[in-house]
């Protein structure tokens, strides 16, 4: 009886444990892809928008959902180039509001991948 227990609760950690790492797995930066689409610098005049998207994907080339952060640099005076639609969602529209040089970057489960803005 105390063996049948033993097993029943060895497999019952094994279980857990794989299905823990196998998730694990796709969350580790090395086995994750991130890119922002268009993949392109920006070249915008204020005023104007792009929609950016947040491709993420694991390492068999498969789209995964994943939180996801986006920001934009700031300008010489200290004033933020631009603004998003969302900060937190995969798809966003960035909408230029300052003139100046910088980069907005995208953040996925410490991963981060970045493209230069242009403002006129």
């Amino acid at each position: 009886m105390k063996k049948l227990l033993f097993l029943s609760l060895l497999f019952v950690c094994l279980t857990v444990c794989f299905g823990a790492c196998t998730k694990r797995d796709k969350l580790l930066n090395n086995t994750m892809i991130l890119q922002i689409e268009p993949a392109e610098d920006l070249t915008l005049s204020v005023g104007d928008y792009k929609e950016l998207e947040a491709v993420i994907k694991n390492i068999k080339m498969e789209n995964i959902s994943e939180p996801v952060r986006w920001s934009v640099s700031c300008n010489e005076a200290g004033d933020e180039l631009g603004s998003f639609s969302s900060k937190t969602l995969k798809n966003t529209i960035f909408t230029a509001e300052e003139r100046g040089k910088g980069t907005i970057t995208l953040f996925c489960q410490g991963v981060t991948v970045s493209i230069n803005i242009t403002i006129s």
